[in-house]
């Protein structure tokens, strides 16, 4: 479940969706496997996300949050010793029912890398307040996800519409190589999470990556990492405004409400400001991002690189938002739907 720059929900909240919709995959699912979730509305749609399951398998160490759906089985303790044990029971030959729900689970999977792909390699789009053409959040987000591959660095995601559309982008090929904070809308996280590199025994260079907003809840760390000698990179993707927000209150109610102003901020000047920060513009193409890319992992110390990223009504504009949920005040297309839930 995911907040998405272009929503692709359930927008006709007075018919059923339309079946073009991939977002609508996991109203299929009858059994649902929880594996360490909290349940925030994020994951679960305000507790509507998946309306034809009748039951839940939930694993977690948190015994309240084990519980936290009914129709469960309630599997308490450490997800990687469950699963392992749940993987040995399970092992056998496949019945035909078994191989044929696998073919269509692959083929959807096949589905959705192909349209991931062409989100992160599609062209650039025109944004009416940046008035150019920019990158777009999947393409900045995968441009800069290979070059953390490449060098080896540790990537950290902020809250936000960054966030969102990192979760969908990414190829991570090992668990450690990504960092967020889970789904609690911590702003600023990804940009003060570049200080463990400064106190751990053996940092790892990092990129956060975060946009405006996030940003300016934590713009302290632009003299934190230069104090305590962090090598890192402050990735800041500028759609100005609070995209997610935007995106899903559009969804919603058919509109966006203060989630962007009229004020021009120029973060480079800003981050340049502070001594010993290297600050640079990405411009608006790839060759543009990995240059500004290399230039700050060989700085020394802390750096920031500004991508303008676009935001719109185009579908290209982003991976999508999953699901339907409340945002802000309570939707009645929500609350309804939840009225009418087993678990």
């Amino acid at each position: 479940m995911a907040e998405g720059q272009e929503a692709m929900t359930l927008a006709d909240r007075s018919g059923p969706p339309p079946a073009r919709d991939l977002s609508l995959r996991h109203a299929e699912a009858e059994l649902l496997i929880v594996i360490g979730s909290r349940a925030v509305c994020q994951s679960d749609c305000s507790g509507i996300g998946w309306p034809k399951v009748r039951h839940v398998v939930n694993i977690n160490a948190d015994p309240t949050d084990v519980q936290h759906y009914n129709e469960s089985t309630a599997l308490l303790g450490d997800a990687a010793a469950i699963c392992e044990r749940l993987a040995l029971a399970l092992a056998g030959p496949l019945s035909p029912a078994k191989s044929a729900w696998l073919d269509e689970a692959a083929r959807k999977k096949a589905e959705w890398l192909s349209l991931r792909d062409a989100r992160a390699g599609g062209p650039r789009c025109f944004d009416a307040v940046w008035r150019r053409e920019v990158l777009t959040q999947p393409q900045a987000i995968a441009i800069a996800e290979r070059f953390c591959r490449e060098i080896g660095a540790l990537k950290f995601f902020d809250a936000g519409d960054v966030q969102a559309n990192g979760f969908q982008v990414i190829r991570d090929d090992l668990p450690g190589e990504t960092y967020t904070e889970s789904g609690p809308s911590y702003m600023g996280f990804a940009v003060s999470a570049l200080l463990s590199q400064a106190i751990a025994r053996r940092g790892c260079y990092g990129v956060a990556f975060t946009g405006d907003g996030s940003f300016m809840m934590n713009p302290q760390i632009l003299i934190d990492g230069i104090e305590h000698g962090v090598h890192g990179t402050i990735l800041l993707l500028d759609n100005r405004r609070m995209a997610a927000i935007s995106s899903l209150q559009e969804a919603q109610f058919d509109t966006d409400y203060r989630t962007n102003d009229s004020v021009a901020v120029d973060y480079v000047a800003m981050a340049g400001a502070v001594a010993g920060v290297m600050a640079l513009s990405a411009g608006d193409t790839e060759r543009g991002l990995r240059d500004a890319l290399a230039k700050a992992h060989a700085h020394p110390s802390l750096s920031l690189i500004h991508v303008p990223v676009y935001y719109g009504a185009d579908p290209a504009g982003g991976m999508g938002a999953y699901g339907q949920w409340n945002v802000g005040p309570w939707s009645d297309g929500v609350q309804d739907a939840y009225t009418k839930t087993r678990i």
